[in-house]
Parts: structure tokens; sequence; C-alpha cells
């Protein structure tokens, strides 16, 4: 059995090529450019180069191939961002999907995300797969991601009601040793380093990377296609000083922080970035979205999947020890 994994240079993606691999499995790790080959050096994986907004690369790269996880996707908050979302988060996930149902794939596990879901009204109400981003949204500019990744997750729907078998997995934010692009673990990163000294109204649902993926594999073998699968963690719904708090009890360096409004913040933030100074990396669209609630449950993947998630002081552990050991002290 031949599996394809595409975006597998990405920090999830080169999570699933090692547990593919601790399985024995043939993987096939399609990435963009050799310059992120080396991420998969030792996996013992065959790499290829294929690119989802580049169709003709995708029918080579799936000769052969039985399933497939596609876990291509970029994240991007700034208009400037919007052409390569649109390619990649929805175009590209439909070129994927059609050339996966022309070479006769067996299985597609496609990752989506919860922005896909939106944000809960309250912290007490986390959102379901009974939910959608695009219920009652306005094309805000501060949901440009999440609005492109709930657009390809319905090319996956479709494709799976025209008779491709595809199951949908929605991650939470991801943490845990291996963003090396700082995707979505930077806060943690920018509190150790005393940079990160403010909070806003709002959290995020936290979840092992590793435990992601996982949940994925548990996708692959006992997920129903058409279905979705919230893959996060409830103990990882936190608020931004809760987990801040936790952050500092697992790493032994409390650093104090301040709650403040968006609409204080976010001059602050222009005037910065004008100056060059180096403060946190957040743009004002994203600090906008971070003030909800993306507070999700697993259930359904619990029920159905077996899923489960380790304790997260575990997780948090394991993520400060691997920043310590890329040297965030140097930055």
């Amino acid at each position: 059995m031949l599996t394809l994994v595409t975006g597998a240079a990405g920090y999830l993606g080169v999570e699933m090529v090692r547990q593919l691999r601790a399985q024995g499995r043939d993987v096939r790790a399609m990435v963009r450019t050799w310059d992120s080959e080396q991420r998969l050096s030792g996996t013992g994986a065959m790499t290829v180069l294929g690119d989802v907004t580049h169709p003709e690369t995708l029918a080579p790269t799936l000769e052969g191939v039985s399933h497939v996880f596609h876990l291509a996707g970029v994240v991007g908050h700034r208009a400037s961002d919007d052409l390569r979302l649109e390619q990649v988060n929805v175009v590209g996930a439909k070129n994927l999907l059609d050339a996966a149902a022309a070479a006769g794939v067996e299985r597609v596990v496609f990752a989506s995300s919860v922005g896909a879901m939106g944000p809960a009204s309250t912290p007490e109400h986390p959102r379901s797969e009974a939910h959608w981003l695009l219920d009652g949204d306005d094309g805000r500019p501060d949901f440009r991601y999440a609005r492109t990744k709930a657009l390809g997750e319905q090319h996956a729907l479709q494709a799976a009601a025209d008779g491709l078998d595809v199951v949908v997995v929605n991650p939470g934010f991801l943490i845990g040793p291996g963003d090396v692009h700082r995707v979505s673990s930077w806060p943690i990163e920018e509190y150790l380093r005393g940079v990160l000294r403010f909070t806003v109204r709002g959290g995020q649902s936290c979840v092992d990377v590793r435990d992601v993926v996982a949940g994925m594999l548990l996708a692959e073998q006992r997920g129903v296609s058409g279905e979705r699968y919230i893959l996060s963690s409830d103990e990882g719904n936190l608020s931004y000083p809760e987990l801040f708090e936790r952050v500092g009890a697992v790493s032994g360096r409390r650093r104090a922080t301040y709650k403040l409004p968006v609409g204080a913040l976010t001059p602050f933030l222009r005037v910065s970035r004008a100056l060059r100074l180096p403060l946190v990396p957040l743009d004002d669209n994203e600090l906008r979205s971070s003030a909800y609630w993306w507070f999700y449950t697993s259930q359904k993947a619990r029920s159905e999947l077996g899923y489960g998630t380790r304790p997260l002081d575990e997780t948090l552990a394991d993520t400060i020890a691997w920043f310590k050991s890329d040297g965030y002290h140097r930055h």
C-alpha cells in the first residue's frame, strides 16, 4: 500500500510521515521545492516534487497510490495573502481531489481546520461538526484564512458525494515539538522570551500535533466517507491568560501579562511594524481574529474513532523543551 502525503514538509506533514514510516508503510512525500526535503531526512520516505496549484504535477505523484493524506495548505491574514490562500486552500484542494479521483485512489484523508466551523459564541458552548463558518459569514477580513479552509472542505465533501472516498478531519491549533515555521505555537515561544506581555479577549483550542496525526490515522481506518471529525483537545480550550498561566507553571518562567482591548493594541502594532521593532509578529487581522472563542469539542472523534489526547501539560513540556533546543533564546 503506497501512501501519498501532500504538504509533507510542513509541521503536520513531517509528523505524519514519521508515524506512517513507524508503521512500516511505503510513503511518497510531496514537497513543492527540494529545499524543504531536508526536513524529511532520515524518515525513509520517497520525496517527490508536486504542487497542488499546478494540476499537471499531480498525476505522476499519484501513480500507484492507494491512500492520500492531503495536508498541503497555507496560512495568511493579510489582504496580500488572499490570492495565495485561494489558490492553495480552495483551488489547490479541488485539484488534488480531482486528480485523486482520476487516479482511482481508494481513500483520501483531507485535513481542513477547526476554523472551518467558525468561533464559538461563548467559551461554554464549543463548536462541533454541525457548525460552519460560512453560515452568516459576511466576508470579514479577520476570517480570511478560516473562510478558505471552509471552502476547500466543501470541495472535499462534494467529492465524497460524487463517489470519492474522502474523510475530513479538522485539527485544532497545533502545538508540540517541531513547529519550525512558528505557524501556531509562536505565542508560547514569545511568552517564554518575555516579548508577549498582553492578552486579549478570546481563546483557542490547543492540541498536540502528534495526537492529531494519530487521530488522522484512526480516521483513515475508521472514518466514514463524507463525514468530518474535529481533532482537538477539550482540555486545550483555554483563554489566553489560562494558556500562559499553564505555560508559566510548566516552564517555571512566569511572565506578567496584561489584558487589553483589541482597539488599543491595533495602533500600537502598526507603529511597531512601521518602526521595525522586534515585537510580536502579529497582523491587525490576526489580532482581531484571535479575540474570539475558537473552542471545539472532539466528542464525535472520541466516540466514533477512538481518538484521544495526552495531558496538556505533557504537550506543553515537550513544546517548551523543543523551543529551548531550537534556540529561541538566541532571537
